[in-house]
């Protein structure tokens, strides 16, 4: 999945706050995940799928898609890489904004390097 460049190309889009796109390259993904690259793929759909949602001002659903994808980190075994437990902290970040009220900071993907594995 790290070698797949739609994988990576996913990660800058939801970095650089393309949601959609990112939620679009994503499925792709998703529909070809196996094994232990499911939730992965799963998780950073979701995430990038309610912030797209936040960007159309559709608060109601951006909150259940980004609780999906906490739900979906929690049920990640192989994290490819990726920082999950910062991501869940972002992610539950911009839920507790959402229902504040309050302007949402932006959710970001980070990898962990392969030292610190």
């Amino acid at each position: 999945m790290n070698e797949d460049p739609r994988f990576r190309a996913a990660i800058a889009q939801l970095n650089a706050g393309d949601y959609a796109e990112a939620a679009d390259t994503l499925e792709e993904l998703f529909f070809e995940a196996v094994r232990d690259e499911v939730e992965p793929v799963r998780a950073l759909m979701q995430v990038a799928t309610g912030m797209h949602h936040i960007e159309r001002g559709q608060a109601r659903a951006a909150i259940e898609r980004l609780e999906e994808g906490i739900a979906a980190i929690d049920r990640v075994t192989n994290e490819h890489g990726i920082d999950f437990a910062a991501l869940r902290a972002g992610v539950a970040r911009a839920i507790a904004q959402l229902r504040a009220h309050e302007r949402v900071s932006r959710v970001r993907v980070r990898f962990i390097l392969s030292a610190e594995r």
